[in-house]
């Protein structure tokens, strides 16, 4: 067996930095990859959805060009048409002529199979290398993949693929699916694979397929570092080391760690991928990776809970991922409505003509420390936490509606006493004997990115509870350096980047309206108040 490896850390990798690697390291990159004596160089979408020159999607075979290494280049250098994602249409791809790139992969899926050969056809007539891609082999049945085969014999493209779009592929799956498209393929088309880590099988996988004594050329789809979204890929410099020592010694594998060292590891500081729990629950249950990430970013569910609602996801829609139905789905299971009336009634009680102080875990609770006790100390205020507990702080009761933060709370809870616990109905009941339970979807507020944000549920409860006047310390807005957001680094957890300044705005305007009720004050500095609002 021949086997190639196709490095697609510029096109696959991009879903991490939405492609914005600036030009000048896309065309380092290029370099790179080519002295490293890479096979095929994929340089990123051909797409009508391009931004600018820093980002490696591009409008036309002339823009792949430029970027291109100059002088002779021993490389295949390919980018990607994928159907359903503004694609770009081949009737305006010019003839191939040598000075860009040689070859089109066309990712398509079971029901763009027509328009799929029938774009191919164009290409390969503009005299392209074709590399067909069907989205989710996994969902082929062997009846199925065997009549997609017959009709790749018929088209004859240079390559045809093995996809395991969710990552949920095991070995057994894999090599079954080699060997049937090896049996039946005319023998001088390549076989690809394209894996994700979701089940950490990615490398795995690799080395199974190239143990497979077949005269057919294998492809094997990699990026450095693993870049991708989600769980990642099969990372470049694994495999091609691997092939170094188990194989034949061919690639420079030093050049590619100088492409982690120079421009990825510095992405990896700001963006994260690779394999995490929740998408090997995506992937063992065949599910798209991104319901697990955005279900994970919500940081308000437990690993169990975010199993439930990822199986709860009707199997047709399971293969392309649906954002409004995941946020539905979160939002069902996150609703569990009760009677809270007495429980209403007793907090209002509780806070009956006292000075409320609301404490969320920011990093100005130690910054502040000293005012906060002298405030404390004058104000004799009713002190109510938000999802975190701590006996420096002289707590009355602690708010709780993030059921990932109950354990911890509860075990801090067995050394503090008289801290009244209110925890909201998407918390099973069973888990602490002492609380008051107030119904979720009350307090929850009409926008999506923030409906279920704690300070501003607990700020609606205490608003139905007839509370005039707020004081809030510890709100303080979240920091692009993730360890400046919370007083303690137990409580921290990593914050959806791209988020950040649109929540914080949504969150400013939730307060404005909650302000039309209630006198919010801000004891210590925040993104959300002003400095005259503080006393």
């Amino acid at each position: 067996m021949s086997i190639q490896i196709l490095d697609c850390t510029l096109r696959d990798g991009g879903y991490v930095n939405d492609w914005r690697f600036g030009r000048k390291t896309i065309v380092s990159i290029l370099n790179k990859l080519e002295n490293a004596r890479i096979d095929i160089v994929e340089c990123g979408f051909l797409t009508r959805m391009v931004q600018d020159r820093d980002c490696s999607l591009f409008s036309s075979i002339e823009d792949v060009g430029e970027v291109l290494p100059k002088g002779e280049r021993k490389a295949m250098y390919v980018a990607m048409i994928a159907i359903g994602e503004k694609e770009l249409h081949p009737s305006q791809l010019i003839p191939c002529d040598g000075k860009s790139i040689q070859g089109i992969r066309l990712t398509f899926h079971k029901e763009e199979i027509e328009q799929a050969f029938e774009w191919a056809r164009i290409i390969m007539d503009k005299g392209y290398k074709v590399f067909m891609q069907p989205v989710g082999t996994v969902f082929y049945s062997d009846i199925e993949l065997l009549q997609l085969v017959e009709r790749i014999n018929g088209l004859h493209p240079y390559a045809f693929y093995i996809v395991d779009t969710l990552g949920s592929m095991y070995r057994n799956e894999v090599s079954h699916r080699f060997y049937l498209i090896d049996e039946n393929m005319d023998p001088d088309i390549h076989l690809g694979f394209h894996g994700h880590n979701n089940l950490q099988l990615a490398f795995s996988n690799a080395q199974v397929l190239g143990k497979i004594q077949t005269k057919r050329t294998l492809i094997l789809d990699s990026t450095v570092f693993g870049m991708g979204r989600g769980a990642g890929n099969l990372p470049t410099e694994l495999i091609t080391q691997y092939i170094n020592r188990k194989i034949a010694s061919r690639y420079d594998v030093t050049m590619v760690m100088d492409i982690y060292d120079e421009y990825i590891a510095a992405i990896r500081k700001e963006f994260e991928w690779g394999y995490a729990v929740p998408y090997h629950i995506a992937a063992s249950s065949v599910c798209h990776p991104n319901y697990a990430s955005y279900l994970l970013n919500k940081q308000t569910l437990t690993m169990n809970d975010i199993k439930r609602i990822i199986h709860s996801i009707p199997e047709e829609y399971r293969i392309l991922y649906n954002q409004s139905l995941i946020e539905q789905l979160y939002i069902r299971f996150q609703s569990r409505k009760i009677d809270d009336a007495l429980a209403v009634k007793e907090i209002t009680s509780l806070l009956q003509g006292k000075t409320i102080l609301v404490l969320a875990p920011g990093k100005s609770l130690c910054s502040h420390l000293g005012e906060i006790q002298e405030f404390m100390r004058k104000e004799q205020p009713f002190v109510i936490s938000v999802n975190f507990v701590d006996p420096e702080y002289q707590m009355d009761a602690c708010f709780v509606s993030n059921h990932k933060r109950m354990d911890a709370i509860s075990r801090e809870l067995g050394t503090m006493e008289g801290v009244k616990l209110i925890l909201t109905s998407n918390i099973p009941a069973d888990e602490c004997p002492d609380y008051l339970y107030v119904d979720y979807d009350r307090y929850t507020n009409g926008d999506d990115l923030v409906a279920d944000n704690a300070g501003l549920m607990l700020l609606e409860l205490l608003r139905q509870c007839g509370a005039e006047r707020v004081y809030l310390a510890g709100f303080d807005g979240f920091q692009q350096n993730q360890s400046d957001n919370y007083y303690s680094d137990e409580l921290s957890f990593r914050v959806n980047e791209e988020e950040i300044q649109e929540r914080q705005e949504r969150i400013r305007r939730q307060l404005g309206r909650l302000a039309d009720s209630i006198d919010i004050r801000f004891l210590t500095p925040s993104a959300y108040g002003e400095a005259s609002n503080r006393p």
